[in-house]
């Protein structure tokens, strides 16, 4: 499950290094166009706009599969570590429900406004409401992973997290 995950996490950085690195080779290419032709690109901004969304999305999603999202453990970490457990696999629970609910309304939210054009590139705006169930979906997934990590007893759940994502050891109370 972990090799899962660590290979899950490589493929969607390199999707977000990839829509980082078209933003900042069409913004360059816009600028450049701009003052030195007096000229620009058609629906280049638009684009800008959905290639964003979609690294944000997908940005969000891998930052929860690192534990990178933000936590209040001031209270939590003062449990017994049992009691930390369970709260930590209810929010997994909790998030994975939110996420959930947003895949659902979002793709409702989708057929109905999905079919109108965006005004430069005449691209559906599906195109950049995609992002919202893609990201949303993966976190699901993540939080789904993560507690099956725990179940198989790969991953503890109700350990303290160090930045790069190894658990603390000895930390809080037992």
């Amino acid at each position: 499950m972990k090799k899962l995950e660590a290979n899950l996490n490589h493929v969607l950085e390199g999707i977000t290094t990839l829509c980082f690195l078209a933003i900042l080779v069409i913004v360059i290419a816009l600028v450049v166009l701009r003052y030195a032709f007096n000229s620009s690109i058609t629906g280049a901004n638009e684009l800008i706009t959905v290639l964003f969304v979609y690294s944000t999305a997908i940005g969000a999603a891998v930052a929860l599969g690192k534990r990178e999202h933000i936590t209040i453990s001031a209270a939590a970490e003062r449990l017994p570590r049992g009691l930390r457990r369970v709260i930590d696999a209810l929010g997994l629970l909790l998030v994975a429900a939110l996420n959930g609910a947003l895949v659902c309304y979002s793709i409702v939210w989708i057929r109905t406004t999905g079919d109108f054009l965006m005004p430069s590139t005449q691209l559906p705006r599906m195109a950049a409401q995609l992002s919202i169930p893609l990201g949303s979906g993966l976190a699901v997934l993540y939080c789904l992973l993560r507690l099956a990590c725990a179940v198989i007893g790969e991953e503890q759940l109700g350990e303290s997290w160090t930045p790069e994502g190894e658990s603390k050891k000895g930390s809080g109370p037992p």
